[in-house]
């Protein structure tokens, strides 16, 4: 905003601030609950991005130069986002009436599901499993661009690169920090209390029974 050819004026400066404080701190914050509730559940994973954080930090703070480094923390994060969301439920309205795939979408339809979307076994191999090596270079092109979390074309989510960067710094942050820790459900073990999605504004998780 700083470097902008257009500088801008202090109304739409304090606009902008106030949208990158505000605009995602759910979002981020229910993927980030299901990304460290996973990695909680399969130590391997826990264990490949601690090693990978610590090969590029090393002791020193991370930088925002070294994301392009933490390739498998963003596969990490992409699955987190493609088995539960953030966003469950979008709103678009068709304006006419359009065939996809062999399917009517009428004039005036207004909804669709990523989450469904992303769950599609005929696209998904065993699409209830986290697995972040379905987005290693040699298989993401299987998912035929079904990663569809922050849209598409013209709607686009314009926040997507900051909410990489943000989910990223915190994810590394959390590991870095807590290096000595492995991380646990705090409620005793996922077999003892079941974790689950809960739909709202985004999909949240929770207790189940809850």
């Amino acid at each position: 905003m700083l470097t902008a050819e257009d500088p801008l004026t202090r109304q739409q400066f304090q606009d902008e601030a106030i949208t990158l404080l505000t605009g995602a701190i759910e979002t981020t914050g229910t993927t980030l609950a299901w990304t460290l509730y996973d990695i909680s559940r399969q130590p391997r994973i826990e264990l490949r991005l601690r090693e990978e954080v610590a090969t590029v930090c090393g002791d020193r703070p991370l930088r925002y130069g070294d994301l392009e480094h933490l390739p498998y923390a963003r596969r990490v994060l992409q699955e987190a986002i493609r088995t539960y969301g953030p966003a469950w439920l979008v709103t678009r309205t068709a304006a006419r009436d359009i065939d996809l795939g062999g399917h009517l979408v009428p004039e005036g339809a207004v909804v669709w599901s990523p989450y469904l979307h992303q769950h599609d076994p005929d696209v998904f191999t065993d699409p209830d499993a986290f697995d972040p090596d379905r987005w290693t270079p040699e298989n993401v092109s299987a998912t035929r661009g079904s990663f569809l979390a922050f849209g598409d074309g013209r709607r686009k989510c314009i926040g997507e690169n900051f909410a990489w960067a943000e989910l990223q710094i915190i994810l590394a942050t959390v590991l870095r920090t807590w290096q000595s820790f492995e991380l646990k459900p705090t409620s005793g073990s996922p077999a003892q209390e079941m974790i689950v999605p809960e739909t709202g504004a985004d999909t949240r998780p929770t207790p189940s029974g809850s």
